[in-house]
C-alpha cells in the first residue's frame, strides 16, 4: 500500500511550516503537549489556536475563499499581465513553481488545523474530569469537526473526481499526531472516515451546544455590553463564528452531496441534513437561520449575516476587503460597456434582473483607478463603518436550499424549493424546470446559482467539479474556461508525493 510520512514539530499546539512551506519532522518531547493540556484553558486555547490556523491566508482567510480557489475557477482575470504565477493558476498549470508553492501551501494548512485538533483529540479523553459544565462535549464536538472540515476540503481540492474516484489509495486521513507512516486511504474510505467524525461530532454537540438553546440575538451581544449574558461562560457566545451543531448538520449536508454519484442513500442524507438546518429553531420557537433579501443590501451586510450557520471572525476584514477588492486590489473580473454598461457579467446577471437581485445590488462596479476601468470589482466583503459584520462566511443557509433542489427525485419537488429560493433571492422563477428533460435544466440552473451565490466564498470550483463541467456557456467570462480531471485533480506536493513513491 502507498503511504504517506506526515511528520509534525510540535510546539505547542501543531507543527511549524519551513521555509520549504512543508511540514517538518522534529517531533519536540511529549511533555510541552502534556503539560498544556493539564488545565480547560489549556484545551481551550489549542481549540482558538486551531481556528486562527483556519482563518490563515494559507486557508480560509483568502486561499480558499477568494483567492487561489477563486483564480482556479476563472472567477477573476488577472490585471497585472506580468504576473506569471497568476497567469498560471487560472490556465491551471500545475507545474508552475508559483503555482506549486500556492497549492503547497494549502495543503500543509490543511494538515496543521488537522494537527492542531489531533493534539486535542490524542488528551481529551484522559482528563475528562478536569473540565466544568458542558466544555467535554463542546470541545471534542468542535474539533471532531474541525478534523473532519479540513479533511473534506482536501479531499474535495486534491483528490480524484466524486463521479469517477477509482479505488486507488489518494490521501492521507490522520487522526493523531505521530511520526509514524499514515497509511493512505482511497475516495471512500476517506469519506467515510470524514462522516465518522461528524458523526461524533453530532451526537456531542446536540444536546449541549448553545445554539440550540438560545437565539442568534442572545448569543450575540454587543461587544461593550457589560452587564450579564444568558450563559455565564464567555466561552459560549458567538456560536456562528464557531463549528457549531448546525454548522455540522450543514457540513454533513455539503458533504453527502459530493457522496451523491457514490448512491442515492447519500443523495437522501444530503437533503435530510439540509432539511434539519432549515427546519432548525431557537429557544424563541422562530427559525435559527433565515434566507437574507435586499433589506440586507440595503443595509450593506452582502454577506448575508442571517444565513451564517458558520463564519470565521476576522477583526481587520475591513482593511483586508479595501486591500484586496476595491481600487487597489487584484481581484477583479475583466468586463467592457456594451450591453447597460456590462458584456461578460450580464450572462450571470441578466439586464432584466438585476433590480431586485440579492447577488447584484451594490456589489459590483468598475474600477476607476488609471488603467484599470475595464476591470470590475466586487464589493461582498467591503465593510459598512457603522457595526461592520467583519466575518467570512463558511456555511450559508442558501447551500441547504440549492441541496434541498439537488437531491428532489421529482420535478415538481425541485421546484418548490427552487422558487422558495428564488423569490428570496430575487429572481424570477415563474415557468419551472424545462419540461422537455428538466432535469438538465436543473443542473445549467444550479451550476450558474452557485457561482452568483457563492462568489468569493471559494464554493465555485469545487461545483464545477462535482458536476464536472467542461465548458462554462459562451461569453461567460473574458478567457474561455475548460474543464477536466486534469483541472479538477489540483497535484498534491512535490515533496507529498516522493514521500509516498519511496
Amino acid at each position: 500500500m502507498n503511504k504517506l510520512t506526515i511528520t509534525i514539530l510540535i510546539t505547542g499546539l501543531g507543527l511549524l511550516t519551513g521555509c520549504n512551506k512543508w511540514l517538518d519532522v522534529k517531533p519536540e518531547g511529549q511533555s510541552t503537549r502534556e503539560q498544556m493540556f493539564q488545565s480547560q484553558k489549556g484545551f481551550r486555547d489549542a481549540l482558538t489556536g486551531a481556528y486562527l490556523d483556519l482563518k490563515s491566508g494559507d486557508a480560509y482567510g483568502n486561499a480558499l475563499t477568494w483567492g487561489t480557489i477563486e483564480y482556479l475557477a476563472r472567477n477573476w482575470d488577472v490585471i497585472a499581465t506580468s504576473n506569471t504565477t497568476l497567469n498560471n493558476l487560472v490556465a491551471a498549470n500545475y507545474n508552475d513553481a508559483g503555482v506549486k508553492d500556492r497549492v503547497a501551501g494549502i495543503y500543509a494548512k490543511e494538515y496543521k488545523i488537522i494537527a492542531d485538533v489531533n493534539s486535542i483529540l490524542e488528551f481529551i479523553d484522559g482528563k475528562k474530569n478536569i473540565f466544568e459544565d458542558d466544555n467535554y462535549a463542546l470541545i471534542k464536538g468542535e474539533a471532531l469537526a474541525l478534523r473532519a472540515f479540513a479533511h473534506f476540503d482536501v479531499l474535495r481540492m486534491f483528490g480524484p473526481m466524486p463521479g469517477n474516484p477509482g479505488g486507488i489509495d489518494v490521501l492521507p486521513y490522520v487522526t493523531e499526531v505521530s511520526r509514524n507512516i499514515v497509511p493512505l486511504s482511497n475516495f471512500d474510505m476517506f469519506a467515510a472516515q470524514v462522516l465518522r467524525d461528524l458523526d461524533q461530532a453530532e451526537a456531542l454537540l446536540k444536546d449541549v451546544d448553545p445554539i440550540t438553546k438560545f437565539t442568534i440575538t442572545e448569543l450575540n451581544p454587543d461587544p461593550n455590553y457589560t452587564g450579564e449574558t444568558v450563559v455565564r461562560d464567555n466561552f459560549y457566545l458567538y456560536r456562528q463564528v464557531r463549528l457549531n451543531y448546525y454548522a455540522v448538520l450543514a457540513l454533513k449536508a455539503r458533504v453527502y452531496n459530493w457522496l451523491v454519484p457514490r448512491g442515492d442513500a447519500n443523495r437522501a442524507n444530503a437533503a435530510k441534513y439540509a432539511q434539519m438546518v432549515i427546519d432548525a429553531k431557537d429557544a424563541a420557537g422562530l427559525p435559527v437561520f433565515t434566507l437574507g433579501g435586499l433589506s440586507d443590501n440595503q443595509l450593506g451586510n452582502y454577506t448575508m449575516p442571517s444565513e451564517q450557520i458558520a463564519a470565521l471572525s476576522v477583526h481587520d476584514l475591513k482593511l483586508q476587503a479595501e486591500n484586496n477588492f476595491d481600487e487597489k486590489g487584484q481581484f477583479a473580473r475583466y468586463d467592457f460597456k456594451i450591453q447597460d454598461n456590462f458584456y461578460y457579467i450580464n450572462n450571470l446577471f441578466p439586464v432584466g434582473e438585476r433590480a431586485t437581485d440579492t447577488r447584484w445590488v451594490g456589489m459590483w462596479s468598475y474600477k476607476t483607478t488609471s488603467g484599470q476601468t475595464d476591470f470590475v470589482k466586487y464589493k461582498k466583503y467591503i465593510q459598512k463603518e457603522t457595526n461592520p459584520l467583519l466575518q467570512i462566511p463558511l456555511l450559508r443557509l442558501s447551500e441547504m436550499y440549492l441541496i434541498l433542489t439537488e437531491s428532489a427525485t421529482s420535478k415538481a419537488e425541485a421546484e418548490n424549493w427552487y422558487k422558495f429560493y428564488c423569490d428570496k433571492k430575487g429572481i424570477p422563477f415563474t415557468n419551472g424546470f424545462s419540461s422537455g428533460g428538466w432535469e438538465a435544466d436543473r443542473r445549467n440552473k444550479m451550476i450558474r446559482e452557485y457561482v452568483r451565490e457563492f462568489y468569493a466564498e471559494g464554493q465555485t470550483f469545487f461545483t464545477y467539479k462535482r458536476y464536472n463541467v467542461t465548458a462554462l456557456p459562451a461569453s461567460w467570462t473574458y478567457i474561455g474556461f475548460t474543464g477536466s480531471p486534469a483541472r479538477y485533480i489540483v497535484p498534491k506536493p512535490d515533496r507529498e508525493i516522493s514521500y509516498h513513491n519511496n
